[in-house]
């Protein structure tokens, strides 16, 4: 039987005087708990006598009765107002706030230390200690059984059973179930999570407290995960609502987390390796579109994705926030680039790339249609990140109109290199030279002798000479507007194929012998 606050009351020493609030005497008091903080309530989880330094008070009445209003909201079982010489007077409004409320206000003389009331509560509840190590124990027992080998039930499952309240392990963000095979919790549930969360900005605090039907409030703790998660309790019996349980709980809850994370990891594995069967072709029609359907996507409403320069964490944990979301994916690794085959929706490339981190540069293929077209897939997004490139939201579509080209399909520029630049590409194979990475580096710095020279670190006269034999193997003239502009574009073309990218720099254009 827990100490009531009328027992502490009754204790000579402590010297408490009921200044209000004597309808709630009978209130057991699970911890006596001292902050000055004016949003205390996210730090308690009920039962708790809070003690407050008398100076710390607010000093308006209405804002005296808000603080109290506040810890009945939260269950707390009353609040000790610790007298000092900046002590405000104690006003009507909280005095009646007390007695509406049904929470003791109590007085503590300047001469009676925290430290007194927090042992009193300690020592009185002490025969009760029994039955709180007794709750650890099962908590941790749950723990050794899952690590000892595969249970019967899950941690978080066995523990609903053995506290006799509702255990719900949450991805902080969706409101979905970490467990994918577990049932959804209810609707009115789920946008409460996602409200609260959003409420403090992903900031989680020690205890969050959500409204439910069933209950009338839930709590939520933090579970420590890459992924922010929460476990929410429901139906706690109120003798073992205190946050330390809580937090031996989400310490439990932390073993299942990472146990999921295991298998969204292998899943991640087992995908990839079909995504790179897929781009090289490896694997046949029939075989491909079941092992798509089997993974959740439909070829017809999903697109390959390519990101590159995203955030390292994001990009190792990408799976588990897709998982988690229940997102349909496969993800592959091709450094430096990370690929993702995912549904076709914008809520769904704005999560990949929220996780991604604002460098990130995103190319979308089309529609993949049939599986046997991921190839083709492949060289669109690789098209579209080029253009990414250049987009203001770093993000581009392939098809998408761009000002830096005129192309219009791969098939177009294809066309464009083998017709214009095909003589050189040809040439510099057959001699090891680069005068196709010369002409890019004499356009990129706008015809000047002098300043190819100095990025390709040769003399003037070589440019020179590799200028002529551009004009002599192309059959067009560097001094025309027109030939100017194929040229130009035949390079972007090039590039948006996936062909080497120009390199800022001195010698950075050729890599081959001289000609």
């Amino acid at each position: 039987m827990r100490v009531t606050v009328g027992d502490l009351v009754r204790i000579p020493h402590l010297r408490l005087d009921l200044f209000a609030g004597g309808g709630g005497l009978d209130r057991p008091v699970s911890w006596a708990h001292a902050s000055d903080l004016d949003s205390v309530r996210d730090w308690l989880a009920g039962g708790e006598l809070l003690i407050r330094n008398g100076r710390t008070l607010p000093p308006l009445g209405a804002d005296q009765a808000e603080l109290l209003r506040n810890l009945a909201d939260v269950g707390a079982s009353g609040l000790v107002v610790g007298e000092d010489p900046q002590t405000p007077a104690l006003c009507d409004e909280l005095a009646a706030a007390a007695e509406d409320c049904g929470i003791p206000l109590l007085v503590a003389p300047y001469s009676v230390g925290f430290a007194a009331i927090s042992r009193a509560v300690a020592d009185a509840n002490s025969r009760d200690d029994a039955a709180r190590v007794g709750q650890v124990e099962r908590v941790y027992a749950a723990v050794r059984d899952a690590l000892g080998g595969v249970p019967a039930e899950s941690p978080v499952a066995r523990l609903s059973r053995e506290l006799g309240c509702r255990l719900l392990l949450l991805d902080a963000a969706s409101a979905h179930p970490v467990d994918p095979s577990a049932p959804e919790p209810p609707p009115e549930l789920r946008a409460a999570v996602r409200a609260a969360v959003r409420a403090c900005a992903g900031k989680i605090p020690g205890v969050l407290r959500l409204p439910s039907a069933d209950s009338g409030t839930s709590l939520a703790v933090e579970v420590p995960a890459e992924e922010p998660t929460l476990l929410v309790v429901e139906g706690l019996p109120s003798a073992s609502s205190d946050t330390s349980l809580l937090h031996h709980l989400a310490t439990v809850a932390a073993v299942e987390v990472a146990r999921h994370a295991m298998a969204l990891e292998h899943q991640r594995r087992v995908h990839g390796e079909l995504l790179a069967h897929l781009l090289d072709a490896r694997t046949d029609a029939p075989t491909a579109r079941h092992e798509l359907e089997t993974a959740g996507l439909d070829p017809s409403t999903c697109v390959l994705v390519a990101a590159q320069h995203g955030d390292e964490p994001g990009r190792r944990d990408l799976h588990l926030t897709l998982g988690r979301r229940r997102i349909p994916h496969l993800l592959l690794s091709r450094e430096p680039l990370l690929l993702a085959l995912l549904p076709d929706d914008p809520d769904v490339l704005m999560t990949v790339r929220n996780k991604l981190g604002p460098a990130v540069l995103l190319g979308v293929g089309n529609a993949l249609g049939v599986p046997d077209r991921l190839p083709t897939a492949h060289k669109e997004a690789m098209w579209a990140l080029n253009l990414a490139a250049t987009s203001e939201d770093r993000i581009a579509r392939y098809g998408d109109d761009s000002a830096h080209t005129v192309l219009r399909s791969i098939d177009e520029a294809r066309v464009v290199v083998d017709r214009v630049l095909g003589p050189l590409l040809a040439y510099d194979a057959a001699h090891r030279t680069d005068l196709v990475g010369s002409l890019d580096a004499f356009l990129h710095c706008r015809r000047s002798w002098q300043r190819t020279a100095a990025a390709l670190n040769v003399h003037k006269q070589t440019v020179m000479y590799r200028m002529q034999r551009v004009e002599q193997l192309t059959g067009r003239t560097l001094a025309t507007t027109g030939d100017l502009a194929e040229l130009w574009i035949a390079l972007q073309a090039r590039e948006l194929l996936g062909g080497p990218a120009r390199t800022e720099g001195p010698g950075s254009h050729f890599r081959g012998a001289s000609v």
